[in-house]
């Protein structure tokens, strides 16, 4: 429901903006004067900062690569990596700039992150975050949204195929509440879907895309055509709800393949966000009580939901 006027002059953003106001009064549509803004010089629009002569990305959607924590083990290091590897087609000379931290990966060697450590993890975190590696969101082109849970963060990673190559349009990740880290591993893959989907929603509502998980059980739980498990736990429930919404198909992949998504769920960014069960419960609680008998029901279908 945005809507952007725009000109090349003043004068032409008013005679734009005009005939938008008349265009709207013509159909007896009205706005929230309190939501306009009037004769910006630079705006945040889909994932970009537009302003004259300069289109760049908007910071929030490289959030979760530029302010990844510094790996603290040989672990984190090789998780890293393996998300640097998944995108290494994209990155010139990974091999050269990947050296000091491979080094740390030596059999028999101390862990000790150098200064020369610190300066190629900042750097491959920009390479990250380049033309090369990101593309622009583009609705015409297949979507791919990829998720992924550790028992300390959660994580979501947009993406375009683009000749039969999957490059991301933005990252997203953030770490759990003291409360989800006590779900099950199951209940925390669920979460970093309704996540990944509620983060991106403006990209993806109203749009098909497929929904990439490592855990084998939701692709059967959140598929669109199948019935729900009769004895579906009431949080997976209300996360079925939610995705109800949403025109997608859910593929499975392996972990070990998982790498882009799996190293920014385990590096988690520090941020406050509202609670996902707290907000569907809300959404729950307006729902009909015959619609809550069915979601009861071993007949629960993806239609059911949707009604």
């Amino acid at each position: 429901d945005d809507i952007i006027v725009h000109g090349s002059t003043r004068s032409e953003c008013y005679s734009n903006l005009i005939a938008c106001l008349d265009r709207l009064q013509a159909h007896d549509l009205h706005l929230n004067r309190e939501k306009c803004s009037f004769y910006l010089e630079k705006i945040e629009y889909l994932g970009h900062i537009i302003e004259h002569n300069k289109i760049s990305k908007s910071p929030a959607k490289i959030k979760a690569v530029l302010d990844m924590p510094r790996p603290s083990n040989a672990d984190d290091v090789r998780r890293f990596l393996g998300m640097l590897t998944y995108y290494a087609r994209f990155i010139p000379d990974l091999s050269t700039l990947t050296t000091p931290l491979r080094n740390l990966l030596c059999k028999n060697r101390k862990f000790k992150w150098s200064a020369g450590c610190e300066s190629a993890f900042i750097r491959l975190k920009t390479e990250m975050t380049t033309d090369r590696v990101l593309v622009p969101y583009d609705p015409h082109l297949p979507i791919v949204l990829t998720t992924d849970a550790s028992p300390t963060g959660i994580a979501a990673v947009m993406s375009h195929m683009v000749d039969d190559e999957e490059k991301p349009v933005a990252y997203a990740s953030r770490a759990l509440t003291v409360s989800e880290r006590n779900y099950s591993q199951l209940d925390r893959e669920a979460l970093a879907i309704v996540f990944g989907v509620s983060h991106f929603f403006n990209y993806l509502y109203g749009i098909n895309f497929t929904l990439v998980t490592d855990n084998e059980p939701l692709t059967r739980i959140f598929h669109q055509k199948k019935q729900l498990p009769p004895m579906t736990s009431s949080r997976l429930l209300r996360y079925a709800s939610f995705l109800s919404g949403f025109d997608y198909s859910v593929k499975f992949k392996k972990g070990e393949a998982n790498a882009n998504v799996d190293c920014l769920s385990r590096a988690p960014i520090n941020q406050a966000h509202p609670s996902i069960d707290t907000i569907l419960n809300e959404e729950v609680q307006c729902m009909h009580t015959e619609s809550i008998f069915e979601i009861s029901s071993e007949s629960l279908t993806a239609e059911i939901l949707a009604r």
